[in-house]
Protein backbone atom coordinates (compact mmCIF):
# COMPACT_ATOMS: atom_id res chain seq x y z
CA UNK A 1 0.00 0.00 0.00
CA UNK A 2 1.39 3.47 -0.77
CA UNK A 3 0.93 6.33 1.30
CA UNK A 4 -0.02 9.21 -1.28
CA UNK A 5 0.14 12.88 -0.08
CA UNK A 6 -1.52 15.94 -2.14
CA UNK A 7 -1.43 19.19 -1.70
CA UNK A 8 -3.33 21.94 -2.70
CA UNK A 9 -2.74 25.36 -3.98
CA UNK A 10 -3.60 27.90 -1.27
CA UNK A 11 -5.21 31.39 -3.03
CA UNK A 12 -6.12 34.79 -1.23
CA UNK A 13 -9.88 34.83 -1.32
CA UNK A 14 -10.60 38.23 -0.97
CA UNK A 15 -8.91 39.63 -4.20
CA UNK A 16 -9.53 42.52 -6.43
CA UNK A 17 -11.89 40.04 -8.69
CA UNK A 18 -14.41 39.12 -5.25
CA UNK A 19 -14.32 43.04 -4.67
CA UNK A 20 -15.25 43.75 -8.20
CA UNK A 21 -18.24 41.27 -7.80
CA UNK A 22 -19.52 42.53 -4.48
CA UNK A 23 -19.72 46.02 -6.62
CA UNK A 24 -21.71 44.94 -9.16
CA UNK A 25 -23.72 42.49 -7.62
CA UNK A 26 -24.64 45.28 -4.92
CA UNK A 27 -25.19 47.56 -8.03
CA UNK A 28 -27.56 45.36 -9.55
CA UNK A 29 -29.74 44.84 -6.45
CA UNK A 30 -30.12 47.73 -5.85
CA UNK A 31 -31.03 49.21 -8.85
CA UNK A 32 -33.34 45.92 -9.23
CA UNK A 33 -35.02 47.31 -5.88
CA UNK A 34 -35.16 50.63 -6.60
CA UNK A 35 -36.79 50.39 -10.50
CA UNK A 36 -37.75 46.94 -10.89
CA UNK A 37 -38.32 47.93 -14.65
CA UNK A 38 -34.70 47.76 -15.15
CA UNK A 39 -34.89 44.03 -14.68
CA UNK A 40 -36.17 44.15 -18.25
CA UNK A 41 -33.74 45.78 -20.10
CA UNK A 42 -31.51 43.44 -22.30
CA UNK A 43 -28.22 45.78 -20.92
CA UNK A 44 -29.27 44.80 -17.16
CA UNK A 45 -30.16 41.11 -18.44
CA UNK A 46 -26.78 40.86 -19.60
CA UNK A 47 -25.34 42.63 -16.84
CA UNK A 48 -27.24 39.82 -14.60
CA UNK A 49 -25.50 37.18 -16.55
CA UNK A 50 -21.81 38.71 -16.64
CA UNK A 51 -22.36 38.47 -12.94
CA UNK A 52 -23.10 35.06 -12.42
CA UNK A 53 -20.59 33.75 -14.36
CA UNK A 54 -18.14 36.35 -13.21
CA UNK A 55 -19.14 34.50 -9.93
CA UNK A 56 -19.66 31.13 -10.95
CA UNK A 57 -15.65 31.60 -12.16
CA UNK A 58 -14.63 33.13 -8.60
CA UNK A 59 -16.22 30.51 -7.05
CA UNK A 60 -14.01 28.08 -9.08
CA UNK A 61 -10.61 29.51 -8.55
CA UNK A 62 -11.01 30.30 -4.44
CA UNK A 63 -13.51 28.07 -3.10
CA UNK A 64 -13.30 24.55 -5.05
CA UNK A 65 -9.72 23.05 -4.43
CA UNK A 66 -6.85 22.49 -6.97
CA UNK A 67 -4.47 19.81 -6.68
CA UNK A 68 -1.07 21.06 -7.03
CA UNK A 69 1.48 18.04 -6.32
CA UNK A 70 0.23 14.52 -5.64
CA UNK A 71 3.29 12.33 -4.26
CA UNK A 72 3.36 8.49 -3.37
CA UNK A 73 6.39 5.80 -3.14
CA UNK A 74 6.18 5.29 -6.65
CA UNK A 75 6.69 8.60 -8.37
CA UNK A 76 4.99 12.54 -7.75
CA UNK A 77 2.72 14.09 -10.34
CA UNK A 78 2.20 17.99 -10.90
CA UNK A 79 -0.83 19.59 -11.18
CA UNK A 80 -2.36 17.39 -14.62
CA UNK A 81 1.03 15.97 -16.17
CA UNK A 82 1.61 12.32 -16.07
CA UNK A 83 3.32 10.89 -12.99
CA UNK A 84 7.42 11.12 -13.14
CA UNK A 85 8.92 8.29 -11.07
CA UNK A 86 11.56 8.63 -8.70
CA UNK A 87 13.63 6.70 -10.59
CA UNK A 88 13.25 8.31 -13.53
CA UNK A 89 14.50 11.96 -12.01
CA UNK A 90 18.10 12.38 -12.75
CA UNK A 91 18.81 15.45 -10.25
CA UNK A 92 17.00 18.27 -8.54
CA UNK A 93 17.89 21.97 -8.52
CA UNK A 94 16.36 25.18 -6.71
CA UNK A 95 16.72 28.30 -9.15
CA UNK A 96 14.62 31.39 -10.07
CA UNK A 97 12.97 31.72 -12.93
CA UNK A 98 11.58 35.30 -14.69
CA UNK A 99 7.75 35.73 -15.65
CA UNK A 100 5.71 38.94 -16.26
CA UNK A 101 9.16 40.63 -14.72
CA UNK A 102 9.22 38.88 -11.51
CA UNK A 103 11.17 36.66 -10.11
CA UNK A 104 9.73 33.06 -8.90
CA UNK A 105 11.36 30.61 -6.94
CA UNK A 106 10.54 26.68 -7.78
CA UNK A 107 12.22 23.71 -7.86
CA UNK A 108 13.24 21.76 -11.00
CA UNK A 109 12.67 18.11 -11.28
CA UNK A 110 15.22 17.11 -14.06
CA UNK A 111 14.08 13.51 -15.66
CA UNK A 112 16.73 11.04 -17.22
CA UNK A 113 17.66 11.43 -20.79
CA UNK A 114 16.93 8.52 -21.94
CA UNK A 115 13.16 7.84 -20.63
CA UNK A 116 10.11 7.86 -22.68
CA UNK A 117 7.81 10.78 -21.46
CA UNK A 118 4.50 11.87 -23.06
CA UNK A 119 4.47 15.38 -21.98
CA UNK A 120 0.92 17.25 -22.17
CA UNK A 121 0.86 21.37 -24.40
CA UNK A 122 2.68 22.94 -20.89
CA UNK A 123 5.29 21.17 -20.14
CA UNK A 124 6.37 21.47 -23.70
CA UNK A 125 5.48 24.65 -24.13
CA UNK A 126 6.56 26.50 -20.71
CA UNK A 127 9.42 28.36 -20.91
CA UNK A 128 12.07 28.49 -18.08
CA UNK A 129 9.21 26.72 -15.78
CA UNK A 130 10.32 23.28 -17.45
CA UNK A 131 8.14 20.35 -17.30
CA UNK A 132 8.75 19.52 -13.86
CA UNK A 133 8.97 22.88 -12.02
CA UNK A 134 7.47 22.60 -8.34
CA UNK A 135 6.32 26.12 -7.26
CA UNK A 136 7.98 27.73 -4.11
CA UNK A 137 6.73 31.23 -4.66
CA UNK A 138 3.58 31.09 -2.14
CA UNK A 139 0.43 29.89 -4.02
CA UNK A 140 1.51 26.56 -1.61
CA UNK A 141 1.42 26.92 1.99
CA UNK A 142 4.45 27.11 3.54
CA UNK A 143 4.37 24.09 5.21
CA UNK A 144 3.19 22.41 2.37
CA UNK A 145 6.64 23.92 0.34
CA UNK A 146 9.02 22.53 2.98
CA UNK A 147 7.21 19.09 3.21
CA UNK A 148 7.59 19.01 -0.64
CA UNK A 149 10.83 19.89 -0.56
CA UNK A 150 12.29 17.77 2.07
CA UNK A 151 10.23 14.75 0.27
CA UNK A 152 12.02 15.55 -2.82
CA UNK A 153 15.68 15.94 -1.02
CA UNK A 154 14.50 12.38 0.32
CA UNK A 155 13.60 10.57 -2.30
CA UNK A 156 16.21 11.71 -4.87
CA UNK A 157 18.73 12.94 -2.69
CA UNK A 158 20.80 16.38 -2.71
CA UNK A 159 22.42 16.02 -6.77
CA UNK A 160 22.11 19.53 -7.95
CA UNK A 161 23.05 19.81 -11.85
Amino acid sequence: MTDKQVFYYKFNKINGWMILNLALSITLIYRGLKCVCLLYWIQTQILIGLCILSWIGWIWKYVLKHKAVEIDDEGIKLDMSNKLKWSDIANIEEKEVHCCFQKYKVMILKPKTDIEYHYNFLQKHNGEFTAFAVPLYGILSKEDEDKIVAIIKNKVGEKDA
